[in-house]
């Protein structure tokens, strides 16, 4: 697992030790950054099942503003910590332990709102379904901003959506990334 471009390039990044946490690919982060672009530079990024904080390691060091990490998982907030602390963003990262959709909820009935929002919840779970009704109905995410979920390749979306526009939609072996646009 290591830093693919920008300001900490090659920087190789500490790894899970067995199957609890489920890092993004390279491959799966060299495809969304390069179809994302330069929309990543000065976005207020949230991480959503932040894992490793490999993805918000790679956006801050393509030029995100800042970067929120959520996860539930004190195994995963230890690692996100020393990863972050390897790479000397941590005045620019908030980790956060808690459960993404209550964080939503929470970070719904304030005043944030994210540019960039990415959400790699556990394959064997529906939750992406919730996380993805609760982005839809909030304004958690500004308008024009971009909401990129990797999800199992056998996942089915059956929701309307009435504020997310499909950008992208790309299967890459067992996991798909859905790239999606708030409409404004």
């Amino acid at each position: 697992m290591r830093v693919i471009a920008g300001q900490c390039k090659g920087r190789v990044l500490f790894s899970p030790k067995g199957k609890s946490i489920r890092p993004t690919s390279d491959r799966t982060k060299e495809f969304i950054f390069n179809y994302i672009g330069d929309f990543v530079l000065n976005v207020t990024f949230l991480d959503l099942f932040a894992g490793t904080g490999n993805i918000s390691i790679e956006a801050l060091s393509r030029g995100a503003q800042s970067a929120t990490l959520v996860d539930k998982s004190s195994e995963a907030i230890k690692l996100i910590h020393k990863n972050i602390d390897l790479v000397n963003y941590a005045l620019k990262c908030s980790i956060i332990r808690k459960d993404a959709a209550n964080y939503l909820k929470f970070a719904g009935n304030k005043t944030y709102n994210f540019g960039l929002i990415f959400a790699d919840p556990p394959y064997s779970d529906t939750i992406y379904q919730k996380i993805l009704e609760k982005i839809d109905k909030s304004d958690v995410l500004r308008k024009g901003g971009l909401f990129i979920l990797e999800h199992s390749s056998t996942d089915i979306n059956n929701l309307e959506l009435k504020n997310l526009r499909l950008k992208k939609y790309k299967k890459m072996g067992n996991s798909t990334v859905t790239i999606y646009e708030k409409k404004g």
